[in-house]
């Protein structure tokens, strides 16, 4: 009987914070709709602003459920000093658990741009509830994968990054009209839209307990190399002996990837083309997570499935390992196939990190690459968002009219999002 309570009580853990966020999305769907109707007759950019910080204060609930709630130490390496900066970034990362969207919010609350994220999302998940609209309303682009991957995926990319790219072009150009010698390199603080375009080039989650997922993403890899060569300009007696030299001067670094998957290298590809000019780096981010380190009896090491949002606020990860490298974008290939090859390189990085991570090495075991940091939150930087959406709360459940919205909202709101997904959004 008293086991049964135990059991019962911790699973609260996960279920309270889970229901008390899902049950904000009304409130501030509604808020962010009703604003975006409002701005409509004001530039895009003072939607964005007020959008940014709508959203930026929803995460930071989630920030409090995540990290001030449960205490879990955050552990940075690498350039995190860069984090500073508040300059716009394609944040690439390995991909291995729901909670890699919640770590997105830790570095960006460290980096003074939570809300300014935007996602490159799977096509499936715009018919989420309220919330598939509203990532696309915040900026997210829909990829769909594989051979799936179509020129109107190409297009979707390239329109919605335009968008973010033409502000800072329309500044140049009045400035230059206006006599200036040289056009500004950085716009100003007061008119600048940070943003961080975020994507998982893995395309789907690493899950160790499943082999034949990371057999058939190296698998593909390879086709993917083999197909990248002009076979048109190459005799065919010769094809076949080029394209296994091609395949092995890749994976030559590494016999292969173990940790991670090949990464998909298109979607990733559109957006630094579409970002050229705008965002300052890339930042490849490695996330490893203790809860998912299980030592053996003959202390050999496995890896277990990374811990679930549900997990993490049950407390059953005590610390996240974030590695950050700081890359400019003027070291990024132009070459498309340059940049699949660098794209695998920086994967295999990653690989060589995380095997070191969960080796049986005392020196390598449980530690990124480099020196760790300690990264406490200051509890005053999620607090006031929490007390603020309790505030919410009140008339919403307090009021047989406010109940009525709320259960109208997530009904009628989410059937009217995904018919708009559906027919409206290309």
């Amino acid at each position: 009987m008293v086991l049964s309570v135990l059991v019962h009580l911790n699973s609260l853990k996960s279920a309270v914070p889970a229901a008390f966020m899902l049950g904000l999305a009304p409130q501030y769907f509604t808020g962010i709709v009703g604003w975006r109707a409002v701005s409509a007759v004001f530039p895009e950019r003072w939607f964005r602003a007020v959008d940014d910080r709508i959203w930026g204060t929803f995460q930071r609930v989630v920030e409090f459920f995540f990290e001030s709630l449960t205490g879990t130490e955050i552990i940075l390496y690498g350039d995190y000093n860069a984090l500073e900066a508040k300059e716009n970034v394609i944040y690439l990362c390995n991909h291995q658990s729901t909670m890699d969207w919640i770590v997105v919010d830790m570095m960006a609350i460290r980096a003074g741009c939570l809300g300014r994220c935007r996602f490159i999302l799977k096509d499936g998940l715009k018919y989420f509830p309220l919330f598939g609209y509203y990532f696309n309303l915040h900026g997210g682009i829909y990829v769909k994968r594989g051979r799936n991957f179509d020129e109107s995926n190409k297009q979707r990319i390239m329109r919605r990054l335009s968008n973010f790219r033409e502000k800072k072009l329309r500044k140049r150009v009045a400035q230059h009209k206006k006599g200036c010698r040289t056009m500004e390199t950085k716009p100003s603080s007061t008119t600048r839209v940070i943003i961080w375009m975020i994507v998982y080039p893995e395309g789907t989650r690493f899950k160790p307990k499943e082999p034949g997922l990371l057999l058939a993403s190296r698998q593909f890899a390879e086709n993917q190399v083999a197909t990248a060569i002009p076979l048109t300009t190459v005799p065919q007696t010769d094809v076949t002996c080029l394209q296994q030299q091609t395949s092995q001067s890749l994976f030559s670094r590494a016999p292969g990837v173990h940790q991670v998957l090949s990464p998909r290298y298109k979607a990733t590809y559109l957006m630094v083309q579409g970002l050229k000019g705008h965002a300052q780096a890339i930042y490849d981010v490695t996330i490893a997570y203790s809860g998912d380190l299980f030592r053996m009896p003959d202390g050999t090491i496995l890896r277990e499935t990374a811990p679930s949002m549900g997990d993490f606020l049950s407390g059953k990860c005590k610390q996240v390992h974030i590695h950050l490298r700081r890359i400019p974008m003027d070291g990024i290939p132009d070459d498309e196939n340059e940049f699949q090859r660098w794209l695998h390189g920086v994967f295999q990085d990653k690989d060589k990190m995380l095997l070191d991570f969960y080796s049986a090495s005392p020196e390598k075991q449980g530690r990124l690459h480099g020196e760790g940091h300690s990264s406490p939150l200051s509890i005053m930087s999620t607090l006031p968002a929490f007390l603020f959406s309790c505030g919410l709360m009140v008339p919403v459940f307090g009021t047989t009219l406010g109940r009525q919205y709320y259960w109208r909202t997530w009904i009628v709101g989410s059937l009217l999002c995904c018919f708009w997904m559906k027919f409206v959004t290309r």
